[in-house]
């Protein structure tokens, strides 16, 4: 009952399918659908040679191209699957089927190298070919910020807020990046600017708060940024740290260390162990400090900052004991 169904299902498409289609012969229509059928029926090898045959009578057609690759990823051909895919990326560069199918071999192969730059091509043509569509751009700034190259996030973000002003979350990342290229003043502006859209996100209350304990300004109001965004996420690691690093600045160490301890408690950040170690120097308490940047170090043992702090108390500790 089933291939029954199929093949009338072909014959009843023949019309709406193919009507005035001047690229699709009689024979060449016969074999796609009967590649189709032998598909549906899990039959790929038989599928393949008679999707060949229709792709010898129209090598332009892009459509039978991508459904010989698709055959081919299930036979677990995926080298050869990535050369019928280039081939058709010769004949439809801008094809973005074409590129999310190679994404996905490149992916499975491991490719590390080859699948970031089809991405990153997949992303240029979408966003070129649909300038206006938000969700497109911000996966290109995305990638753009994870290959570091900010100024290109940047102006896309740019881009974003010039149509859509008041798209809150590209004033967040804006305004992150700005700040990840050291222009502080302008990350604060753009902050700003977020918050007279909406005053309660809290991505950019917490951000802006801790901008500003960083430079030891304004930390009256950076505590209640803070406290504001802690008010909608009040298990956020990131904002307990925030706020803990605010009452560093102002000179509360044990406020600080009970906020940093909490915070630690959320998420694993290099910065929280810096800050927790940093307090605990504060307080007097060296033993307690070269602790904190030591798990710090066995969770990022590339991080400089704790690596240099331990270096520095560790020697100064021996010190103090001679």
């Amino acid at each position: 009952m089933r291939k029954f169904l199929i093949a009338t299902l072909f014959v009843i498409m023949t019309p709406l399918a193919f009507a005035g289609s001047q690229r699709f012969n009689a024979n060449l229509y016969s074999n796609y659908l009967k590649g189709l059928f032998f598909i549906q029926n899990e039959e790929y090898e038989l599928g393949l040679k008679e999707l060949e045959k229709a792709k010898a009578k129209d090598p332009k057609s892009i459509h039978t191209r991508l459904k010989i690759a698709t055959v081919l990823i299930r036979l677990g051909k995926n080298e050869e699957a990535q050369k019928a895919l280039l081939e058709a990326k010769k004949l439809d560069p801008d094809n973005l089927e074409i590129s999310l199918t190679l994404i996905f071999i490149y992916s499975y192969a491991q490719k590390d190298k080859e699948l970031e730059a089809e991405y990153e091509e997949l992303l240029k043509n979408a966003h070129r070919l649909k300038p206006d569509d938000i969700s497109i751009s911000e996966y290109l700034a995305q990638f753009y910020f994870y290959k570091t190259k900010h100024e290109d996030a940047i102006n896309i973000y740019e881009s974003i807020l010039e149509n859509n002003p008041e798209y809150i979350e590209a004033y967040f990342w804006l305004g992150y990046l700005y700040s990840e290229i050291d222009k502080e003043d302008q990350a604060i502006k753009v902050w700003k600017d977020g918050l007279d859209i909406d005053s309660e996100h809290a991505p950019i209350l917490n951000s802006l708060g801790y901008t500003y304990a960083e430079a030891g300004i304004l930390l009256d109001d950076a505590e209640k940024m803070i406290k504001k965004a802690l008010e909608k996420e009040p298990d956020n690691g990131a904002y307990l740290d925030s706020l803990g690093w605010v009452y560093y600045r102002q000179g509360k160490l044990k406020k600080s260390l009970k906020f940093l301890e909490e915070a630690i408690s959320f998420v694993r950040d290099p910065d929280i162990y810096k800050h927790l170690g940093d307090v605990s120097v504060e307080l007097g308490d060296l033993e307690k400090a070269i602790k904190y940047y030591k798990v710090g170090i066995e969770y990022f043992p590339e991080n400089a900052g704790l690596q240099s702090r331990l270096e520095e108390y560790e020697s100064e500790s021996k010190e103090s004991k001679e």
